[in-house]
This record gives structure tokens, sequence and C-alpha cells, in this order.
């Protein structure tokens, strides 16, 4: 379970993996609201992670453990 920095950009919500040197921008979010945020997300480069819902968005940037949508890693 990697740690993941979010953060908010001009352009989109980005994240940043630690544990592989990547910078990435978010393409979509399974949950995206003020009172549930996380789920599913999709790189710009194809990759999947979960994020486990959160009950409301947090203060960005913060760095919080995602697991492989896929079951790996």
């Amino acid at each position: 379970m990697p740690n993941v920095m979010f953060r908010q950009q001009a352009d989109g919500l980005y994240c940043y993996i630690a544990k592989r040197d990547l910078e990435a921008k978010i393409t979509a979010m399974e949950f995206e609201s003020a009172e549930c945020w996380g789920g599913r997300f999709e790189l710009a480069d194809g990759q999947a992670f979960y994020l486990q819902p959160l009950n409301q968005m947090p203060a960005l940037p913060t760095t919080l453990r995602v697991t492989r949508a896929d079951g790996d890693d």
C-alpha cells in the first residue's frame, strides 16, 4: 500500500506516488463531493488506485494510503 500525496493544481487534481517516484494527473475519481471523497481513481497514464472513501474532502495537500484498484500492491 503506497503513500500518495494529493494536491490541487490550477488544471486539476494531481498525486505523487513516492514508491514509484511518479507524479500524475488524476483523470477520474469515484467520489468527489464535500461529503464523500475517494474511491477508485484513475491516472492520466491509465493506472487505477483505490482510496478508502472519506466522510469529507481533506485539506490539500495531504498524504493518504491507497491500494492498486486491481488488488495488486
